[in-house]
């Protein structure tokens, strides 16, 4: 009894985390996307719609999480709490080690470029959360993984269980059930908001001291033929604020690329409730059809214009943006439309792949931890848990190989993301016949044939 009340607690406390962290998180999304995505919100595409989803989708892992845990036996749960507990406390300090170490390096330029750094620096970090656990999961995953075999392993908890007649990998398969939700969560932040902290980054740490002022840009809108030359644009941290001394330039669509008209104007300010640009003491000057007569010129104290281009669109292009930078759903859009060069294309969709391919690399790197954590000799897992992190490490190496050959259009863009994976996967399932051979995965499959637990 006291068992389900406390499983009760729970699930009443990851639902009740949930709901606050969903009540907070999803309508900020919702209006980032005001200020972000083009057009009016019921015109939004398909993958942009995808964003407030898939975080209300993040929010609820953890009850779903607590929801299998409650409906498992003794021997699964005590297994999910090892790996659980091992998992989060190596997650927690390599992504406190990897904030310090980052906030060392930038210090000087928080202390230097902001009126308040503490508070700034605070900020930043916290949006650069989502960015940290992209880079670090997969590996604290597998840590987890063998942190917490071998430890079962070295107690001889683990032969207790195999001598309970399951087999090794139904014991193991509550650890592969939580790594999936958390490669699910993996896969959740590499969608928008780890490439959104890159982005971010990018702006706060390159920026000129707040002194100087913003640096001028100039956007080009290649999918509505237009140019903005903006000489004090708005700033990242304050997206809504007014952008003054700016020209929109619009030109034919069609291969001709003729300027239609140029529109000058001291401010321009973004309307987001009608999706529309508020343009003050604007200037028009329309192109003349016959090159005899004079342009025609207009004068508008007030002028608004629904134009398709947002704040964060004309802002972001002022950094040395990086394709890591861009949403996954803004690649899909790019490689929809088959915008760019040719390389610019394999870049996006190479990118495209991979990002869905280091999902289930999560997965392959648990199953790697296998038979490197658990031993069955009178010897320590010592030497198969640093084969194991060896060869993670070179996984690093493997994704900034074989993704360049995409990209690079050598080799098709799918191809190349998944080769590291299905390496990995053959190297596991060696490792497993070898080390673990009376505990096979061939055995586990029999057995399961046999209809044995």
């Amino acid at each position: 009894m006291a068992g389900i009340v406390k499983n009760m607690l729970l699930l009443l406390l990851c639902l009740a985390g949930g709901t606050l962290l969903a009540l907070v998180l999803v309508p900020g999304e919702l209006e980032q996307m005001r200020w972000e995505v083009a057009g009016m919100p019921e015109s939004y595409p398909l993958e942009q719609k995808f964003r407030p989803i898939l975080l209300l989708v993040l929010c609820y892992i953890p009850l779903l999480g607590a929801m299998f845990y409650a409906f498992m036996g003794t021997m699964d749960r005590y297994v999910s709490r090892c790996f659980i507990n091992y998992f989060l406390l190596c997650t927690a300090i390599l992504l406190l080690i990897y904030m310090l170490a980052d906030f060392t390096d930038n210090m000087e330029r928080f202390r230097t470029r902001f009126d308040d750094p503490l508070r700034q620096a605070l900020l930043f970090y916290a949006s650069q959360i989502p960015m940290f656990l992209y880079q670090i999961l997969p590996y604290t995953i597998m840590m987890g993984a063998l942190w917490s075999l071998s430890k079962l392993c070295g107690t001889s908890e683990l032969t207790g269980m195999l001598q309970s007649g399951r087999s090794l990998m139904r014991v193991c398969m509550p650890v592969f059930l939580y790594a999936a939700l958390a490669a699910a969560a993996y896969g959740i932040f590499g969608f928008h908001w780890a490439p959104n902290g890159s982005l971010y980054r990018q702006m706060i740490l390159n920026q000129e001291k707040l002194d100087d002022g913003p640096v001028p840009i100039i956007y080009h809108s290649d999918a509505y033929a237009r140019i903005w030359s903006v000489e004090h644009p708005a700033t990242f941290q304050n997206p809504g604020a007014p952008m003054r001394d700016l020209t929109i330039e619009q030109f034919d669509l069609d291969q001709s690329g003729k300027l239609l008209f140029q529109i000058k104007a001291e401010r321009a300010s973004w309307d987001k409730e009608n999706s529309a640009w508020v343009l003050s003491r604007a200037y028009t000057r329309r192109l003349a059809s016959a090159q005899e007569r004079p342009p025609d010129e207009e004068y508008a104290e007030r002028l608004v214009l629904p134009l398709e281009e947002k704040p964060y669109q004309i802002i972001a292009p002022t950094q040395d943006n990086r394709i890591d930078a861009m949403g996954t759903s803004v690649l899909y859009e790019l490689i929809k439309s088959g915008a760019g060069s040719r390389l610019d294309r394999c870049r996006y969709r190479t990118e495209w792949h991979v990002r869905l391919a280091r999902i289930f690399s999560c997965l392959v790197l648990v199953l790697l931890a296998l038979p490197s954590a658990i031993t069955f000799q009178r010897r320590s897992p010592m030497k198969g848990i640093g084969i194991a992190v060896l060869l993670a490490a070179l996984m690093l190496f493997l994704y900034r190989v074989f993704p360049s050959l995409g990209e690079s259009g050598l080799v098709q863009a799918w191809i190349s993301a998944w080769i590291p994976n299905v390496i990995y996967l053959l190297i596991a399932f060696y490792l497993v016949h070898k080390n673990l051979a009376h505990r096979s995965v061939s055995e586990w499959a029999q057995a399961k044939l046999r209809g044995a637990p």
